[in-house]
């Protein structure tokens, strides 16, 4: 069973993170959530058995503690965990090495949400991370790339994204999937006739390589992540998803 310890508002957005082993960024990433423009938020960590310094970094903020055992892990269990216990009318999802690349991303974001059709609101990320050292001249560098926003996107990323809680009640994220649980989201939620935004200026600092950990473009990654979204293709919709947490 998980164990939880809490401190929280009611708020307007929760952040939901996972960790697992995150000592090298983690404080910043929660500094810069504390950093933005919009206050009423609320932050929930699901860890899944750190052994470094991890939990006594996250111990120094006003954060929500949901610890789980490292074989309970499965991304969308954790992630339906924190959600059903977080207090927003949103959902934010951001993992614990990704950077805002402004102190107005989470605000950027909530903009989309005037329309009652958009389901969620995500972003791109940039691997250079010069953003991890220096917002400003990160924040340059990734206008360089020149990303653009898109309409009815299913590369949802839970890297960094924002969901309608109501709507994830509906259709929580598939603990039946290894992982891709967020293109499975955004597929349903397209199906289901709302709209899904990739908005430039909700993106993150993010780089595998600066943690030493799996690039996203190796090949095994990617061949791996293919076929798991070619199986979701094959998807009926609408449909339900698996869980095995009890929705408030």
């Amino acid at each position: 069973m998980p164990k939880t310890s809490s401190k929280s508002e009611k708020p307007l957005v929760s952040f939901v993170i996972r960790t697992k082993n995150e000592k090298k960024l983690i404080g910043k990433v929660l500094k810069s959530l504390q950093q933005q423009t919009l206050k009423n938020l609320e932050i929930i960590i699901i860890d899944s058995g750190s052994t470094d310094k991890t939990l006594e970094i996250i111990k120094k903020f006003p954060i929500q503690l949901i610890e789980i055992k490292a074989r309970e892990y499965n991304p969308s269990y954790a992630l339906n965990l924190g959600i059903n216990k977080a207090k927003g009318k949103y959902i934010g999802i951001i993992s614990g090495h990704s950077l805002p690349i402004s102190k107005t991303c989470v605000e950027d974001g909530l903009v989309e949400f005037k329309s009652e059709k958009v389901a969620a609101v995500t972003g791109h990320y940039t691997e250079n991370p010069i953003g991890y050292f220096s917002q400003r001249l990160g924040r340059i560098l990734f206008e360089f790339e020149k990303r653009k926003r898109e309409e009815f996107c299913p590369w949802l990323t839970n890297t960094n994204t924002i969901i309608r809680k109501d709507l994830w009640q509906q259709y929580p994220f598939d603990e039946k999937l290894p992982e891709c649980e967020d293109y499975d989201w955004a597929c349903e939620m397209l199906a289901r006739g709302y709209n899904i935004i990739k908005e430039p200026k909700f993106s993150v600092f993010h780089s595998h390589a600066f943690i030493n950990r799996p690039d996203y473009y190796q090949k095994a990654v990617r061949a791996r992540w293919k076929r798991i979204c070619r199986l979701i293709d094959k998807r009926k919709r609408p449909r339900q998803s698996f869980t095995k947490i009890k929705i408030k």
